[in-house]
């Protein structure tokens, strides 16, 4: 019976491994929005990670006015898992499990059902939540978060 047991949980494991990779985002350029595969290696640092562009021209257009794709890098970190959610990138305040908005095909979290409703009004999620200014309140790089776990 265990191992009947261990053999559904593992099956279990794989199925919503697999269910997870179908949900996550493609990379895309920031610059064109071009699909980016996993053998390009153009990139630029970026706040405490790499932006990831679809060829050297991107990267050369990125380099020379990197603030005019700072909305789009901003979520290619968290895209990229560089970066991950800690606070609503409205107010800055404290995520609840159940106030969540899907935006391209990634799930962000808020504190309250008055920022869920700006976030579903907004014509343009992305510029919203990802703006310098609101990823700044919502989100901190994963490096900075092993660090404070190992102090």
């Amino acid at each position: 019976m265990k191992k009947i047991l261990f053999i559904v949980l593992g099956l279990f494991t794989i199925v919503c491994a697999q269910q997870d990779l179908k949900k996550s985002p493609e990379l895309l350029c920031v610059v064109t929005g071009e699909k980016i595969y996993p053998d390009m290696q153009e990139s630029s640092s970026y706040k405490s990670g790499k932006v990831y562009f679809c060829c050297g021209g991107c990267k050369e257009e990125y380099d020379e006015n990197s603030k005019k794709y700072s909305t789009k890098a901003n979520f290619q970190l968290l895209a990229t898992n560089q970066y991950v959610q800690t606070g609503c990138p409205m107010t800055g305040g404290k995520i609840k499990a159940d106030k969540i908005v899907a935006v391209e095909n990634t799930n962000v979290s808020f504190c309250c059902n008055n920022c869920v409703k700006k976030a579903k009004k907004s014509d343009d999620k992305v510029s919203l939540l990802f703006s310098d200014a609101s990823f700044d309140k919502g989100f901190t790089a994963m490096n900075q978060i092993k660090s404070k776990k190992k102090k």
